[in-house]
């Protein structure tokens, strides 16, 4: 109820102020009107009311018929053809070669056809000193010309200091030119600024021509703003409400929401989950154990055994399965074995031999590919390079992009050569160089890559010495005279060890087998070497023997007779080895004559 009551005497307060200030308005505009009517039908004839109150023409010319009223109020004319300033209020001041209006006490109006309306007892009211400027409150200043300053204040009120600048609200100020500043002390002070809410505050505008996002380079629309808007200051922010969706496209200087930055977030978060699954597949890939971090982006080494050691890296590996495995390269100064006396290989390798230690090797008889991933060879190069177009230009489709640190302009030298790539240089007959700084010497020779050399014949280069690179996606070789990939070499040494396996094993059984039957032989000697007859003449007996050796046995039977006379002995003997698998059997039959 008191908070209603106070509001009330406020509102009455406020109502008694407002009446007070209508009938002083109406006293002076009674006082205009008395004015006006003494002087009716009279022409350029200045109007003064009040004590020391002047509208003269101070130039000398035609008098003029300016309006002052108000204590020391000042209405003068500096035009020699007279004109019309107004000024009502207590010192006020609408003066100059114009029609100016200066309303209130204090009110200052000097600059051509200029308008200052708001009065203050013991300080300066509105002053507008700009030509054509229009101010309204107490303290409010309008110095540019065509200014616009609306709002006042007890110690400052709003200032439009550039020319056709806006200052709305009280301590608001304009400065730079065609400036807008809205709001109490909103600031606008360069050229076009718009300063948006009370405080807000404008800085330089500064322009933005691209950026950089994963070493690649993005340019913008829109890059030399002339001016700023600012909605708050440093510390004191706003957010930015019910803003349309903007449009997006490489021309486009909209703004854009928070929905559509929601859009792109979405699109990062599934192009993000799309290179996590593509660094996973890469590890799996890899194999070995390597792992990808999502969180790093990086993928952990792997971890290879070759022939039993240890290999951290896939080059490794295959570099310990070319210098263990049968299949080996070679060179003039360290050829393989090769062939035997009898044409059998020794090695089971293939081999590629070097002219030099410092010559490439070349890999002839290669078919024409035919899948996506087989490897292709010159002619079907040549095919391709010979019947490419190449259309590069601002009206045409770009067939053939590249995005150099240091463009140089390729050179192609040799009849029928080609070179594509800053840099590239192929001065060999019906040479091909393509990728920045590759080289093709050699006739018919090409390079591949950036900084591949290619300096002999009839030969395709991916790298240079110390710098090679790997030919991947090989398919299956079929044909003698197809590469191989890494497959087929596991594979091919795979069935080598079973074979030499399964050999010997097949080895050991038999030498095992004859073991045992030489030891069973062995046995049955023993035991028929055992058998003994009786000598006497006329005399027939029978013997028995059993023999041992290396765990094999030997069984021996036998008869042997004497000739009554005694000079005629026969003996004959069986001999069986049962221990063996398959036991064999033996015999033996002997005659002894003496002669004395």
């Amino acid at each position: 109820m008191k908070t209603e009551v106070a509001g009330m005497q406020q509102q009455s307060a406020a109502g008694g102020q407002i009446s007070k200030r209508r009938a002083s308005l109406k006293i002076w505009m009674t006082g205009i009107v008395a004015c006006l009517g003494m002087t009716s039908g009279l022409q350029a004839n200045a109007q003064t009311l009040g004590f020391g109150s002047h509208a003269d023409n101070v130039v000398g010319g035609q008098p003029g018929s300016g309006v002052a009223i108000g204590f020391m109020a000042n209405g003068d004319s500096t035009s020699k053809g007279g004109s019309s300033p107004v000024a009502i209020g207590s010192k006020s001041n609408a003066s100059g070669a114009g029609s100016q209006v200066a309303v209130g006490d204090h009110a200052t109006a000097t600059g051509m056809n200029s308008i200052a309306i708001g009065g203050h007892t013991y300080r300066d009211g509105a002053t507008a000193t700009g030509d054509y400027a229009i101010t309204m409150g107490a303290e409010s200043v309008a110095s540019g010309t065509g200014a616009l300053a609306f709002g006042g204040d007890a110690s400052k009120g709003a200032v439009a200091a550039g020319n056709y600048a806006v200052a709305f609200g009280a301590q608001a100020l304009a400065s730079g030119t065609n400036a807008l500043a809205l709001g109490k002390g909103a600031q606008a002070g360069n050229d076009g600024d718009v300063a948006l809410g009370a405080g807000s505050i404008t800085q330089a505008a500064v322009g933005t021509s691209s950026v950089t996002i994963n070493s690649a380079t993005y340019g913008f629309a829109g890059t030399t703003p002339i001016s700023t808007v600012s909605i708050g200051s440093a510390g004191s922010e706003r957010t930015l409400t019910n803003v349309a969706a903007g449009r997006i496209d490489s021309t486009s200087t909209d703004a854009v929401n928070g929905s559509q930055l929601n859009a792109f977030n979405e699109a990062m978060a599934r192009a993000d989950a799309k290179v996590n699954a593509l660094g996973s597949s890469v590890a799996n890939a890899f194999g070995g154990g390597a792992a990808f971090d999502p969180s790093t982006g990086l993928i952990g080494a792997p971890a290879f055994t070759v022939y039993g050691q240890a290999n951290a890296d896939v080059a490794s590996a295959i570099a310990a399965l070319q210098s263990g495995a049968p299949v080996q390269y070679s060179t003039a100064a360290a050829p393989t074995t090769g062939l035997g006396p009898n044409g059998a290989p020794q090695s089971n390798d293939v081999t590629l031999v070097g002219p030099d230690a410092t010559s490439p090797v070349a890999l002839h008889n290669v078919a024409a590919g035919v899948a996506a991933t087989d490897a292709v060879n010159v002619a079907q190069l040549n095919e391709v390079v010979n019947a490419a177009v190449i259309n590069i230009g601002p009206t045409g489709d770009q067939w053939v992009a590249s995005n150099p640190a240091t463009v140089t302009a390729p050179s192609a030298t040799g009849t029928d050569a080609l070179a594509a790539g800053s840099s590239s240089v192929a001065s060999g007959k019906a040479s091909t160089a393509i990728g920045t700084g590759a080289v093709a010497s050699a006739d018919n020779s090409v390079a591949l890559g950036a900084n591949s050399v290619a300096d002999q014949a009839n030969t395709v280069s991916v790298g240079s010495a110390g710098n090679e690179r790997r030919v991947t996606n090989v398919a299956a070789g079929t044909a003698g005279t197809d590469a191989v990939n890494v497959n087929q070499l596991n594979t091919g040494l795979g069935n080598l060890q079973n074979q030499m396996n399964a050999n010997v094993a097949n080895l050991q059984d038999q030498i095992s087998s004859n073991l045992k039957k030489s030891y069973g032989g062995t046995a049955a000697a023993i035991a028929i070497a055992g058998l003994r007859y009786d000598d006497r003449p006329g005399k027939v007996s029978a013997a028995a023997a059993v023999g041992y050796y290396h765990s094999q046995m030997g069984l021996a039977a036998g008869v042997g007779g004497t000739s009554d006379d005694g000079r005629w002995r026969v003996n004959g003997g069986l001999t069986v080895t049962p221990t063996l698998s398959s036991p064999d059997v033996g015999a033996v039959v002997g005659v002894s004559h003496t002669f004395n």
